[in-house]
C-alpha cells in the first residue's frame, strides 16, 4: 500500500498548486477530485480542456506522483430524468478523464433520495446507472468502484451485496470509505472480510457520532481502528493507495495546509509500516 492525498483535502488550490504541495509532503501519489461541494470546488471535470489535463499529467510526473483514482461524485437518481442523464454523461466524462491522466480508477456514489421520493424507484435507478457508466469505464479499461455514503440511497455493506446479486455480470468495485460506515453504527471491518478482493481503492477518513449528528474529525481522533484495517488489507491482498481525504475543517476543525499534509502523510507511513 502507499500514500495518496485527495485534492478535496486542499479546496484553496488550483490542482497544479495541489500536485506541488502534495509531492513536497512526500506523498507517492494524488487523487483527483471532479466533485463540486459546498465547502469545494472541482480540480477537474469533463469540462476541463485537453491541453489542462496534459498540464496536470505533466505536473505530476516532474515530481513523481501517479493518480490513482478520479472522484467522479455526482448524484445520480434524482426526480429528473434529464438530470440522471446528465448525471451519467459526467460520470462517463470522468473516465474519459482518467484515461488522460494515466488513473486506473473512478469511483461513484448514489446521492440521496429527493425529498418525497421513492426509494425503490431511486435504487433502481442507480443499479441503472451503475450498470451503464460501469460498460462504458470497462470499455475504456478503467475500473469503476462504489463508495458507499451515510445518507445516501446506497450507503451500507449490504448494498454492495445487493447490487452485485442484481448486477451479478457487472464487474463494479468497492472504494472503501470506512468514515460512512463507521457514523451509520456498521462496522467497516465486514468490507475486508466480505469484499476484501472488490476493493479497488481507499479513503483514509475518520468519523465519529451517528449520522445525522456525525462528524469526520482529523485524523486518529475519531473511532476508526485503521491499524487493524491496514492489516487486514494487506491480508486481502490489498496494494493500493490509502487516500487522505480531508473535510475536517467542515466541522470546525482548524489546521494549516502544512498540518493536514503532514499530518496525513505520517498517518500513512504508520499503516504502511503496520504499526
Amino acid at each position: 500500500m502507499y500514500s495518496c492525498f485527495h485534492s478535496v483535502g486542499l479546496p484553496n488550490r488550483s490542482l497544479l498548486e495541489a500536485i506541488g504541495l502534495v509531492a513536497d509532503a512526500g506523498y507517492e501519489a494524488i487523487e483527483l477530485n471532479a466533485e463540486t461541494l459546498p465547502w469545494a470546488p472541482a480540480h477537474i471535470t469533463p469540462d476541463t480542456g485537453s491541453e489542462a489535463r496534459r498540464a496536470v499529467v505533466a505536473a505530476c510526473r516532474e515530481r513523481g506522483l501517479t493518480i490513482p483514482a478520479v472522484g467522479a461524485h455526482i448524484g445520480m437518481v434524482g426526480e429528473d430524468p434529464a438530470a440522471r442523464e446528465a448525471a451519467i454523461a459526467f460520470v462517463n466524462g470522468c473516465t474519459d478523464i482518467a484515461v488522460d491522466v494515466g488513473a486506473p480508477v473512478i469511483h461513484i456514489l448514489s446521492g440521496p433520495l429527493d425529498p418525497g421520493g421513492d426509494r425503490d424507484a431511486a435504487w433502481g435507478w442507480f443499479r441503472s446507472a451503475v450498470e451503464r457508466t460501469t460498460d462504458y469505464a470497462s470499455s475504456r479499461s478503467v475500473i469503476l468502484g462504489i463508495e458507499a455514503i451515510a445518507g445516501h440511497v446506497f450507503h451500507s455493506v449490504d448494498d454492495y451485496h445487493r447490487l452485485r446479486r442484481e448486477l451479478p455480470d457487472v464487474p463494479f468495485r468497492v472504494n472503501f470509505d470506512p468514515s460512512h460506515l463507521a457514523v451509520q453504527n456498521e462496522d467497516p471491518m465486514r468490507v475486508v472480510r466480505e469484499l476484501g478482493d472488490q476493493v479497488v481503492h481507499v479513503h483514509l477518513k475518520d468519523g465519529k457520532g451517528l449520522y445525522p449528528k456525525f462528524e469526520f474529525p482529523p485524523l486518529g481522533t475519531g473511532t476508526i481502528d485503521f491499524s487493524a484495517l491496514a492489516d487486514a488489507l494487506r491480508d486481502a491482498g490489498y496494494t493500493g493507495a490509502l487516500s487522505v481525504e480531508y473535510e475536517a475543517q467542515v466541522y470546525s476543525y482548524r489546521e494549516s495546509e502544512a498540518e493536514i499534509l503532514g499530518k496525513g502523510r505520517a498517518f500513512c507511513a504508520m499503516l504502511e509500516d503496520g504499526s
